[in-house]
This record gives C-alpha cells, structure tokens and sequence, in this order.
C-alpha cells in the first residue's frame, strides 16, 4: 500500500509541471478573441448594438437619458461617431478646407452631442454684441458671425477639442481653428494674438488668444464659425447669440441638413434677381447646369468672358 506522503509527491509534481508549461507557453488558457478592425466600417445599430437580454431590475445603468430637439427620448440604438472616424483621421494644420465634399447623395444621418456631461460645459467664445450674421453680405457670402469685442478681450473655445491650426490666414489675420470631440469645427478669426498651438489640447472655456482686428476688418472683432467635414453652416442653428447658450444637446446631420445651408448661398434682391456664391471647384459650366441657364447667358448678365476665373466667395448673377 503507497504511502499518503508519495501521493503528495506526486500531487506537488503534477502541479509544478502544469504551472511550467502554462508560463513557458506550452499552454494557453482559452480565451475570447474579438475582432474590431471593422468596427467603423459599417456603422449601424444592427452591428453595433445586437439584441440584449434585459439586465435585472435593480441594476443601476451607468447613462443618462439625452432628449431630441423636441424633448422626446433619444432610441437606445443612437450612436455618436468619434471624430477621427469622421474625418477619416485627416489633418490639415494649414487650411480650413481640405477637399471638396458633395453630400447630394449622402443617405446617412450622424449625430452630435454637443452638450456630453463628461466634457466641459459649453462656453460662447466671447459675449459681445453681434455685428453682421451669418449670409449673403453684398457681393460676398459671410460664413460666420461678427462679434464686437475690444483689442485685447479674451477669446475662449466653445466646446472641448484640439488645435488644428493656428496661424495667419489671409482675410481671417491671426487665427486659431479647433477640431471639437463632438465632431464640429470652430473658427475664431481677426485676432490680436495667439494663445496656443497646434495639437494642444483645450477645453471649453479655455483662452485660444486676444481679440483685435487683424486681417480684412474694419473695426475690432471676432470673426465666429461652426463648420462640419470643411463645410460651414448658420452657428444660429445650434447657439442662442442673444443668450450665449446652446439651443440643442444634439444636432442630427443628414441630407437636409446640408439643403438648408446651401440654399442661404443663393441671395434674392429686388426684382427676383438671384445670385450663386463662387465655391471651390465651381466653374461656369456646372453653374449654368444647376440654374437651367446657358454659359452665354450667365456671361452676358454678368459682363464677363467664358474663360473668366472665378473668385471663392464672390457671387454671380443666375437669374
């Protein structure tokens, strides 16, 4: 009959041999191995959000509740886009725009949170009273919001974001863009002087530079934008410039979104005239495409030959 020490023995060896080859890579504990290189290839609440079984009860869920415009409920299958998804990782530090973007065909909807309660609140850039809108301002299109300001005030960011660029730019003077979380873009333009870098991160409510009057400006003020992939739209879609607040958590992006804030390029004056604001990549051809009207004519309302080149921002006569 063995002795109960030699069944010890062998126990002790058993176990040292399993812990050997488990450190020495003989054996590996199986596992899960999750594949996420698809991840944002495709997505959609199906591949993002499969079926779950309920949880129980008195389990506390880890969220808050966001409301719609309207005040209803979000769906649970919401999702927020990060922002280098969004832009595919691009990163320009010395233009604005980066390419030309048509969203004729877009079919997709993205949503914004611009009121996240893990970020810093939202901070309006520089209270002031507002100068000149967003629209058509003569011969040009006016892609921000004016606010007066004195040399030297402080200019803050509006949500929490990174620096993209931070330079001179011609019409703009010194100026500081910042690549939000929450997937926006804001241009602060006309400054005095510079308070940050490219790349720094910044918070809302942090000082971007001083006030001033640099660049095409006739008076001291602060030039404000909101864009999207490049594009700029109406700040007063999602600020209260009266108020210096934000009128929505959310801003829900798709197809009409962009109809809205093309269709404020296009400028009415007194006889039912109408004109187009000069874009990037516009020519005469595509514009006289796009308003049923021949180059002939579009040259003959205008006082101009075929192979006139068109300047970004001025508008011309389409009707």
């Amino acid at each position: 009959m063995p002795d109960i020490s030699d069944h010890r023995i062998v126990v002790l060896v058993i176990v040292f041999l399993i812990s050997f080859f488990i450190t020495s890579g003989s054996i590996q504990a199986q596992g899960f191995v999750i594949d996420t290189s698809g991840f944002f290839n495709e997505v959609t609440s199906k591949t993002l959000l499969p079926d779950l079984e309920a949880g129980p009860d008195d389990f506390e869920y880890p969220h808050e509740f966001l409301t719609d415009e309207e005040d209803n409920y979000m769906p649970d299958d919401m999702i927020f886009i990060p922002n280098e998804v969004l832009y595919k990782n691009r990163w320009d530090t010395l233009y604005i725009r980066t390419g030309r973007n048509d969203f004729s065909n877009w079919n997709d909807t993205i949503h914004l949170l611009l009121n996240n309660p893990l970020e810093a609140a939202f901070h309006f850039p520089r209270k002031g009273k507002l100068l000149s809108p967003y629209g058509p301002r003569g011969s040009r299109f006016h892609a921000g919001m004016d606010i007066k300001l004195e040399t030297g005030d402080t200019v803050v960011s509006a949500f929490d974001g990174k620096v993209r660029i931070a330079r001179v730019m011609n019409g703009y003077g010194k100026m500081v863009v910042v690549r939000h979380n929450n997937g926006l873009e804001t241009v602060y333009g006309h400054l005095s002087r510079i308070l940050v870098n490219v790349n720094d991160e910044v918070s809302a409510g942090t000082p971007l530079g001083l006030g001033g009057r640099s660049g095409r400006a006739t008076t001291s003020h602060l030039h404000f934008e909101t864009r999207l992939l490049g594009e700029h739209f109406d700040p007063r879609r999602i600020i209260d410039f009266d108020n210096f607040a934000l009128i929505t958590d959310t801003l829900n992006v798709n197809k009409s979104f962009w109809k809205i804030a093309a269709s404020k390029e296009v400028a009415s004056s007194p006889g039912s005239k109408k004109y187009h604001v000069i874009k990037s990549g516009d020519t005469l051809s595509a514009i006289s495409r796009k308003y049923k009207i021949s180059v002939k004519e579009l040259c003959r309302m205008n006082g101009i030959k075929p192979d006139k080149i068109l300047k970004i921002g001025t508008r011309i006569r389409v009707s």
